[in-house]
């Protein structure tokens, strides 16, 4: 097949979030199976010279957009049978950050309108369009609505992938009806209307052909008032077209046994050297460097939906009451890096904070720590709590969402499971959690049985892109063969 994806950032080039993670991986394991993959992605400013020194212009073609015709460059990179085909608007991408401008809307409405464009001057074809999230949400509406685009429209199909549905690209109407000119021939809005304006996510779910969540328990819980984030009602609608497919872990990225970012190497064969790892990422946060006491990580964006709320109340009872040591690694909203920072002045042999985001960091932490902290309220899939099993560390979560998927709690009677739960929604508290995690610790027949089941289940990407295979085909079965 030929498949398209459209998003606004992909590892190894621009990231936020673990967008980038599924758009780095996903299209490489797709192109395994022998299927032609092009991803689309915006030229941002703050994509490295290593990546930009490589990159080759196809051509400049212009984009009917707002009532005039802006210019758009089409660069291409390829690496591992991938074609990246950058669009590149400096008004519109060049910028210091990928979002939070107050122009969002019409930036990732020209992006939108420019892959369109660019799959027509370039004679690009495809079977499906995978897009993701609210930045290329409206792409499946011009597909259907946009004369410019019939032969699109006559033979492809489209996928829309809600990697939080928190994240909508809401913005006043004007900035979908003064981009496109279409929008001016009677089309009916409220597909597009919310509370009065324009929301990009709900256009995508409304015209996509189908609709996909990043796991099967954030499907459901998004249909739900508790999570459906208003919602829900729209996606009740499309409840026939709603599919939960689990994101995987690039297995080849976060790999213990290859991983140059740690400061030893490890197997489960050769898991001992955990240790070494773990006085590592102690001294690197000026903990006092202790084999014998569990360290807790947390790497996170720091956000209420993350569940600093339930450390704030938990987390200094519990390194008053109990030897063991924490570290963070994240940064978000203001209030929550100050609890952080006072907690680690508060606790100085006890707890570590580091502000900010190091991706060789984060690998030691992974590779060191004993238990990862995911107190999250909801979670549509997590990628954390995968990675931090693939490196010998026990998670600690809330049954919500990708959690629920994958964070198995552990019974001590089959030594089966990998971790260990707290479930908000039946009051059954984080802490409680905690503390069964650190029972446990210095147990070490349970402890290795945890670390085992963990290092050992298979999350990779070669999974999840079968059933996004197996999606895609029964989309394209009914069109005509090329």
């Amino acid at each position: 097949m030929k498949i398209i994806m459209a998003a606004a950032e992909c590892v190894p080039f621009a990231k936020t979030g673990g967008l980038a993670d599924v758009i780095g991986a996903l299209p490489k394991e797709l192109a395994k199976n022998n299927h032609d993959v092009t991803v689309f992605l915006p030229r941002y400013s703050l994509i490295a010279e290593e990546f930009t020194q490589d990159l080759s212009l196809l051509e400049e073609i212009p984009v009917p957009f707002g009532g005039e015709s802006k210019t758009c460059a089409v660069y291409q990179y390829n690496d591992e049978n991938i074609r990246y085909l950058f669009l590149d608007n400096r008004e519109y991408f060049g910028r210091s950050q990928i979002y939070g401008e107050p122009d969002d809307g019409e930036r990732f409405n020209f992006f939108s309108l420019a892959v369109l464009t660019a799959m027509e001057k370039l004679a690009v074809e495809a079977d499906i369009i995978h897009v993701h999230d609210w930045h290329t949400a409206i792409i499946p509406l011009l597909i259907k609505k946009d004369s410019r685009f019939k032969r699109l429209r006559e033979s492809v199909k489209t996928v829309l992938t809600i990697h939080n549905l928190q994240f909508q690209g809401v913005f006043p109407s004007t900035v979908f009806t003064n981009g496109f000119e279409f929008a001016e021939n009677g089309f009916d809005l409220s597909s597009i209307e919310w509370n009065g304006n324009y929301n990009m996510l709900k256009t995508g779910i409304s015209f996509a052909d189908k609709i996909t969540t990043v796991s099967p328990s954030y499907r459901d819980e998004i249909l739900t008032a508790r999570y459906g984030e208003g919602l829900q009602e729209v996606l009740e609608e499309r409840k026939g077209d709603l599919v939960g497919i689990l994101n995987g872990l690039d297995t080849k990225f976060y790999n213990p046994a290859t991983d140059l970012a740690i400061e030893m190497e490890f197997d489960y064969s050769s898991i001992e050297e955990k240790a070494v790892n773990k006085r590592k990422a102690q001294s690197l946060l000026g903990l006092p460097v202790k084999g014998d006491i569990p360290l807790a990580v947390m790497i996170s964006r720091l956000a209420g939906q993350k569940g600093i709320d339930i450390l704030e109340e938990s987390l200094p009872e519990l390194l008053e009451t109990n030897d063991m040591q924490f570290i963070l690694l994240g940064s978000g909203e203001g209030k929550f890096e100050n609890f952080f920072v006072q907690l680690s002045e508060k606790f100085p042999d006890k707890a570590a904070a580091h502000i900010g985001f190091d991706e060789d960091l984060a690998h030691q932490l992974y590779a060191g720590a004993d238990i990862f902290l995911m107190p999250s309220h909801f979670e549509p899939c997590g990628l954390s709590q995968l990675i931090s099993m693939r490196y010998g560390t026990v998670p600690v979560a809330n049954k919500t969402g990708g959690l629920k998927d994958t964070v198995i709690e552990y019974d001590r009677i089959t030594q089966t499971g990998n971790g260990f739960l707290s479930d908000f929604t039946l009051h059954s508290p984080f802490a409680e959690a905690v503390k069964r995690a650190l029972a446990l610790y210095r147990q070490s027949e349970h402890w290795e049985a945890i670390k085992k089941n963990g290092m050992n289940a298979d999350y990779s990407w070669k999974r999840s892109a079968k059933v996004y295979e197996q999606l895609y085909q029964g989309l394209t079965k009914n069109l005509t063969a090329k």
